[in-house]
C-alpha cells in the first residue's frame, strides 16, 4: 500500500504544472483563472456525493460499507466532534461548516469568486466526472476503491494544499469563503486512511485483486490529469484574451 501511495503521490495529476502555476501566480489575470477553476471543479464537486454511493454499493463487507456511509454522512455536512478538533486547530469555526453539506461549501467559495449559478460545464469537465462515474460503476469493487482511496482521497490533501495558496496569496477571500479546502485537508486525509486499510485488506486476496487496486487508482489518477491539462490551456486563453482588452 505504502509504494502505492507514493505512486498516487508522485503522479502528474497531483503535480501538474496547472496547480504549480497557480500557486507561483503565473498568468497576468490570476482572478480570472481562479473564477475558470471555482467554476469548472464545481461541477465535478457536485458529483461527488454520486461517487461515493456507488462505490459503497459495491462492497460487500458491511464493516467496509459502513466506513464510506460514515464518509458520505461527513459530507452532509454531519462532523464528529474529534473531527471538529482537529478543524478548530485551523482556525474554521463550527458554524461554518457544521450541518453544511460540502457541495454547499463549495459552492460558498464559487459566489465569494463571482461565479453565477446558471453556468454551464465545459466539455472537459463533463468528460472527467461522467468517466470517474463509469469508471466506478463498471469496474470491480477493488476497482472502485483503488479509484475513489489510493487516486482520489488519499492525494487531496496534496493537491488542495496547493490551491489553498494560490488562493491566499493570490485573492481577497477570507478563510470561511474557501473554507471548503482546508475542510478537506483534514477530513479526507482521514477517509484516505480508511480506504487505504480497506484497500489493504480487498488487495491481500491475491496477486489479480492489488493489479485491479492499482489499476483503478492509475485509472482515476489519468482522468485528473487530463482534465488538469485542459484547465491549463484554457487559463492561458484566459490570460492571452484579457490582455488583449486591456492592452
Amino acid at each position: 500500500m505504502q509504494t502505492l501511495l507514493k505512486e498516487a503521490i508522485a503522479h502528474r495529476a497531483v503535480n501538474h504544472p496547472y496547480l504549480k502555476a497557480l500557486v507561483n501566480g503565473s498568468f497576468e489575470n490570476m482572478d480570472a483563472v481562479i473564477k475558470d477553476f471555482a467554476n469548472q471543479y464545481g461541477f465535478y464537486s457536485d458529483w461527488f456525493p454520486r461517487y461515493l454511493t456507488c462505490v459503497i454499493s459495491k462492497l460487500e463487507n458491511p464493516e467496509f460499507r459502513n466506513h464510506l456511509l460514515e464518509n458520505l454522512s461527513e459530507e452532509s455536512g454531519h462532523l464528529h466532534e474529534e473531527e471538529m478538533g482537529a478543524i478548530r486547530d485551523l482556525g474554521i469555526k463550527d458554524e461554518w461548516v457544521q450541518g453544511i453539506p460540502h457541495p454547499l461549501l463549495f459552492k460558498r467559495f464559487q459566489k465569494a469568486m463571482g461565479v453565477t449559478s446558471n453556468n454551464e460545464p465545459e466539455i472537459q469537465v463533463e468528460i472527467w466526472r461522467e468517466s470517474f462515474l463509469s469508471l466506478i460503476q463498471s469496474g470491480s469493487a477493488i476497482n472502485a476503491v483503488g479509484a475513489i482511496g489510493l487516486g482520489t482521497e488519499s492525494i487531496v490533501k496534496f493537491i488542495y494544499k496547493d490551491l489553498i495558496q494560490a488562493i491566499e496569496k493570490h485573492t481577497d477571500l477570507t478563510l470561511e469563503d474557501y473554507v471548503f479546502f482546508p475542510l478537506h485537508t483534514e477530513v479526507d486525509d482521514e477517509h484516505g486512511l480508511i480506504l487505504l486499510n480497506i484497500a489493504e485488506q480487498m488487495a491481500s486476496e491475491s496477486i489479480e485483486a492489488e493489479s485491479e487496486l492499482r489499476k483503478g487508482m492509475l485509472k482515476a489518477l489519468n482522468l485528473r490529469a487530463a482534465f488538469w491539462d485542459d484547465m491549463y490551456e484554457r487559463a492561458k486563453i484566459i490570460d492571452k484574451q484579457s490582455a488583449l482588452l486591456n492592452s
